[in-house]
């Protein structure tokens, strides 16, 4: 295992409690996007420039440490849905627009994807992710208003998106891209619908 160089910036001591948290979150996320969620903590503390002891008064345990990673990256999601609602371009051209952007990190690093099937119980993470499928949701709404997005249209279909996206990459790593374009055309109001085979 490759020792992680620390991060750069000032010494740990130095630090305030929240620049402390920060730190090693974004050195979780580094280490983690380049070795995989079986990283050691003793990585991310080397990441950090940071003791063990350090680490665990922030995060008790890799499971907390993973919640607050993932809840970071919704809390980012969620910022983005509500500033694509707010958008002037119009509700379906915000949402395409915020479909690519996270579809875009998804393929750079995963680590949300990765880490929520870990997670997905832990209190934290189910609050950021009720919150975040609300501003998605009220984005959804919008583009259906506007008669741009199909009628039938749900949460459901992006978090299939994100799949889809997900396993087209792991087949070629730029497939992601066409995967998103038909999926995001599927989704346009217009197009081709037929008997739904979900529950069958």
């Amino acid at each position: 295992m490759n020792i992680p160089l620390p991060v750069a910036g000032e010494c740990w001591s130095d630090l305030g409690a929240e620049e402390k948290r920060s730190r090693l979150l974004r050195a979780a996320g580094e280490v983690f996007a380049r070795e995989g969620l079986d990283a050691p903590m003793p990585a991310i503390a080397a990441a950090a420039g940071a003791g063990m002891g350090s680490v665990y008064r922030q995060f008790p345990s890799k499971r907390d440490l993973l919640a607050a990673l993932v809840v970071e990256r919704l809390t980012d999601t969620e910022g983005r849905a509500r500033d694509a609602l707010a958008s002037s371009d119009g509700a379906w051209i915000a949402l395409t627009g915020l479909l690519w952007a996270l579809a875009e990190r998804q393929a750079a690093d995963d680590v949300l994807g990765e880490a929520m099937a870990t997670v997905s119980e832990h209190p934290s993470v189910r609050r950021a992710l009720a919150s975040t499928l609300q501003a998605l949701e009220q984005l959804l709404v919008s583009a259906r208003t506007e008669g741009q997005l199909r009628p039938d249209a749900t949460i459901l279909d992006l978090r299939l998106l994100f799949a889809a996206t997900r396993a087209a990459g792991e087949l070629e790593p730029d497939a992601w891209r066409r995967m998103l374009e038909l999926v995001i055309r599927a989704l346009e109001a217009g197009a081709p619908t037929g008997p739904s085979s979900v529950g069958r």
